[in-house]
C-alpha cells in the first residue's frame, strides 16, 4: 500500500513537471494553498513538549541523599559487594 502510494506520487512529479498549462499550473497552486495540512511539526510546539517532560522528571527526582544511596547500591550491585 505505501508502495504504490509513492508511485502515484512519484506519477503526480513527473507530470507536473512536464505540464505546460498555466490554467491548470494554477489551479493546482490554488488547491495545495487550500490545503490546510501542516507539512512540518513546527518547533516551537516539540520543544514545549520536551521541555514540559523534563519539568516532570525534575519534579519527581531523588534528593541528594537518596541518588547517593541509590547509586551506592548500583556501584556495589555492579562490583559484586
Amino acid at each position: 500500500m505505501k508502495n504504490s502510494m509513492i508511485e502515484v506520487k512519484n506519477k503526480l512529479i513527473e507530470w507536473i513537471e512536464n505540464l505546460d498549462d498555466l490554467d491548470i499550473i494554477s489551479e493546482l497552486v490554488e488547491l495545495k494553498n487550500k490545503s490546510n495540512q501542516p507539512l512540518l511539526v513546527e518547533e516551537s510546539q516539540a520543544e514545549y513538549a520536551i521541555a514540559d517532560d523534563f519539568d516532570e522528571r525534575f519534579a519527581k527526582s531523588y534528593s541528594l541523599k537518596d541518588s547517593r544511596k541509590q547509586s551506592k547500591e548500583k556501584v556495589r550491585e555492579w562490583w559484586g559487594k
